[in-house]
């Protein structure tokens, strides 16, 4: 893919891998620019003139309303990228090149220039914490950092289930170290390692690559996100293919070396210049060159976490029975004495209430009798307690003699009625 000169300076963007246009090509895109400028000048020159022919000395000024279209198109037209940019000239959806840092004009609306970073762009692929947030977004050129903190999760197998390969020399024929004794050694290594044990990890990765085409990129990944979320997918497949054939303990201790097949693996699905694919298909090519991959943190194994925090668990649990049984024995206890000595209170005032009422009623009958007595002394005092006893037997059914004469009886009530 060829380059598009500065308007200004006239000159043509450095040789990038994956672009070698000729003298030619130049050429082209050189006069296609130019050639941009003149049919504009012409097309502002038409309109003016027309504007002026049809104009009224003392009536509509046209020729002021085309200078106001003319200058319009020059501001839809022109075009900037500045010095951390870099551009792609597009004619009818065209590709027609890549453009560096300085003033451009694109003849509207049948040209445009898209732009995106020139800085190297960052990929933090997973969950970070607060103080890698904070320091990303810190950084002088964040605009070219991407936090895509969807989490995944990488299910390792162990030391028995981990997959083996015959260690060849460079020639590619004579075997260095077998399966067998590769087994035999990571089985001495890693014996009672529980890092060697099927896990599951929250891992976080970190992407580094610069643009070199963006017309490229634009063709084979639509734009700059849609190209960081296709690398963020294949990055992910590619880890969690590894992760089920080896385990946790191997990949930290040989994290240079998955960094290095990882960075490869990368290249080859972008088609990296330095990659096979790209030798084979230059073609294919997205226009980006991976600086770096890297497992930056390998994540604490989920599974023994979540043993942790499940022990944590129940040991709260359990602490939390003990406290509610030792506080409710103490509280019953305290309910206990308290209801004791309610109890004891209660008693003591009924057993003084009753002391009290059996003496006022000692004192009562006491005095009743005196009072009987002092009424039966006398005639009508003795009457009216004969009354009152008969009175009481009658109702209760009873029969009653009654020792006196009926005259005595009705003598004694006529003389109590009759005032």
């Amino acid at each position: 893919m060829g380059t598009t000169p500065n308007l200004l300076t006239g000159q043509v963007t450095p040789k990038r891998p994956g672009q070698s246009p000729g003298k030619s090509l130049r050429t082209i895109l050189k006069n296609q620019q130019w050639g941009q400028i003149f049919a504009a000048i012409v097309m502002y020159v038409i309109i003016i003139v027309i504007g002026t022919f049809i104009s009224d000395e003392k009536g509509e000024k046209w020729w002021l309303v085309a200078l106001a279209i003319s200058i319009c198109h020059i501001y839809l037209s022109a075009e900037d990228i500045n010095e951390r940019q870099l551009g792609a000239m597009f004619t009818l959806g065209q590709p027609a090149g890549d453009l560096e840092s300085g003033p451009y004009f694109a003849f509207w609306p049948f040209c445009y220039i898209r732009k995106e970073t020139k800085n190297v762009v960052q990929l933090e692929i997973g969950v970070l914490t607060p103080e890698e947030k904070k320091k990303a977004a810190g950084l002088e050129n964040s605009a070219s950092v991407f936090l895509l903190e969807d989490p995944f999760y990488l299910n390792w197998g162990d030391l028995q289930s981990a997959d083996y390969k015959d260690i060849l020399d460079e020639s590619g024929k004579i075997v260095v170290k077998s399966v067998a004794e590769q087994k035999k050694e990571e089985g001495a290594r890693f014996k009672n390692n529980p890092l060697a044990k099927p896990l599951v990890t929250a891992t976080h990765l970190t992407i580094r690559f610069e643009i070199w085409s963006l017309t490229h990129l634009i063709q084979k990944a639509g734009s700059l996100l849609e190209a960081n979320e296709l690398i963020q997918k294949a990055a992910i497949a590619a880890l969690i293919s590894y992760a089920g054939k080896s385990f946790v303990a191997r990949a930290i201790a040989d994290m240079e070396s998955v960094d290095a097949w990882l960075k490869t693996t990368i290249e080859n699905f972008v088609a990296d210049p330095g990659s096979e694919r790209y030798k084979e298909e230059p073609s294919r090519s997205w226009g980006v060159n991976i600086r770096k991959t890297q497992i930056t943190r390998m994540g604490t194994a989920k599974r023994i976490s979540e043993a942790q925090a499940d022990q944590g668990v129940e040991i709260y649990k359990a602490q939390a029975e003990k406290f509610k049984l030792t506080e409710t024995a103490a509280g019953r206890a305290e309910a206990t004495k308290l209801q004791a000595d309610a109890d004891l209170i209660r008693l003591k005032k009924e057993g003084k209430g009753t002391a009290e009422a059996a003496m006022l009623l000692l004192f009562a009958r006491r005095k009743g009798i005196t009072e009987l007595a002092k009424i039966a002394k006398k005639p009508e005092g003795q009457l009216i307690l004969q009354l009152e006893a008969l009175e009481r037997a009658l109702a209760q059914g009873k029969a009653v003699i009654v020792p006196m004469e009926l005259s005595k009886i009705v003598g004694a009530l006529g003389s109590k009625l009759i005032p």
